[in-house]
Order: structure tokens, then sequence, then C-alpha cells
């Protein structure tokens, strides 16, 4: 071992983290160098200061208690697999702003995905494409897609069947719909259930009724195990809509640039 090669293993060498075989070969070039001794001895003494300065550091009680808390609800995060949010807590009410089909994919793909990886039960309420399309869509991009379909944990619905009764928008049918889908994936021993529902069929005359709607499923939705992402077209919505939109969702998502960012109030 060379002593340019020694100095960058001395710092885990110091801390217990070094393999055994780098371990012996450290060890063997630090009985031969003296210059490389004296760095490990530099190295522990560094160390030591640290671990003083820091046991005089007193951490508000108040921070401890948080953390503690945060810590013990982990298991309410879960990977969104959607730029840019991350990590996001069971309850999460997410809306994504788009126009083309393109823009759908680009964040349904890696959320379901996502889901499935986690064992979520995934729901794609679909419009604008059809089954097939909605088929051919996620099984170019989602490795053992077939198998996640043909054992139900990926489930691809027409937004007829899941908004819709006799042909008309009905909040209380469509959250009924939900709520079973949730006790259904709970009972076939999925963690949750992850959803998205495209909203391209929404109308001016629809609207107002559809917003009462997501203002339930924004009440309802942070007490249960669910993710939900309600995909808008951009351009069916007007100024006054997208503002509806971003005060009934806990995140809105929007192209910029490019590159999917936060959309806020003062941006409209």
């Amino acid at each position: 071992m060379e002593c340019k090669d020694a100095c960058k293993c001395l710092c885990a060498y110091v801390d217990g983290e070094l393999n055994p075989e780098k371990v012996v070969s450290l060890e063997e070039h630090l009985r031969a160098c003296e210059r490389c001794q004296q760095e490990l001895e530099i190295q522990r003494t560094i160390k030591i200061l640290v671990q003083e300065q820091l046991a005089k550091i007193c951490t508000p009680s108040r921070l401890k208690r948080r953390v503690m808390f945060e810590l013990e609800r982990a298991e309410e995060y879960r990977e969104s697999g959607v730029q840019p949010l991350d990590l996001v807590r069971w309850g999460t009410h997410i809306a994504q702003l788009c126009e083309s089909k393109q823009d759908l994919t680009e964040v349904l793909v890696p959320y379901i995905e996502k889901g499935l990886e986690d064992n979520e039960l995934c729901t794609w309420v679909a419009a604008e494409m059809s089954e097939e399309e909605a088929k051919e869509t996620l099984s170019e991009r989602i490795t053992d897609f077939q198998k996640y379909l043909d054992e139900g944990q990926l489930q691809i619905l027409s937004y007829k069947d899941w908004y819709l009764e006799n042909g008309h928008f009905n909040s209380q049918y469509a959250l009924d719909g939900a709520f079973r889908k949730y006790q259904e994936a709970l009972s076939l021993g999925y963690s949750g259930l992850r959803i998205t529902g495209n909203l391209f069929w929404l109308d001016q005359e629809n609207w107002d009724s559809f917003m009462e709607y997501e203002s339930l499923l924004d009440s309802i939705v942070p007490k249960y195990k669910i993710l939900v992402i309600c995909v808008y077209k951009e351009s069916k919505c007007n100024t006054d809509n997208i503002i509806d939109v971003i005060k009934r969702h806990k995140y809105v998502i929007a192209k910029d640039g490019g590159y999917w960012r936060l959309r806020n109030l003062a941006e409209v």
C-alpha cells in the first residue's frame, strides 16, 4: 500500500469501519512509514476533540421529542416515486397538472412502479386511453408487469366505472368505491392503496360538484393508508380552476421548463 492510499483509509481505520483485508495492508504500511503514523495520530486526536465537543452540546428536549416522534412514525412514510416529492406520508393527496399522455406517464409510471415494489395495491383510473393502450404503456416500462396484473396487485379501470353512476358523476358513489378498494387492499394483505385518477374527462359543467368531492377526499384520505394522485388537463382549467385544485391537495406538481416542480397559490 502506498502513502496516498493509506491516507484515504485512515479515517475509516480510526472509526473501525475498514474491512479486515485492508486493515492488514494498512497496518503493514504504518509499521514502515513514520509520516503516515503521524497522520494517524492527527486523525485520532481530531476524533477525540470532536467527541469532547459533541458531549458538551445539550440537545433541546423539544427537538428530542420531535425526532423520537418522527422515528416512531417512520413506517407512515412511503416512497412516492414522484419528482419533486420523494418521501410522503400515507394519506397524501396530490394533483398533477399536465397536457399530454407523455406528461401523464412521466409521473404515473414511477409512481405505480414504486407502489408495486412496496407491496401496495395500485389502481389506475384511466381516461383518454383504452385499457389495452394503458397496459401497453405500463408493460413497456415496468418489470414483471404481467405478473402484477395477473395477481391483481395492479388494476386498470375506466373513469366511467370509478366516477360515474349511470353516466353521471356522483361524489358519494366515487368515495364508496374508493373505500371498498381500500378494504380490498388490506384484506388481501397489501400495505395500503395507491391510486391515480385521470380527470381529462372533467368539464366545467361538473366542476363545482367535483370540487366538493375533492374537498371530501382531502379530509378523508389522511386517515387511511392511501396515496392519491388526481391528474388534471391544465389547458382545460382556467385560473379559478387551478386555484380550486391547489386548495384541495397537499401538493400540486406541474411541468416548468421541462421539469416537474411544485406549484403553489403564489404562482397562479
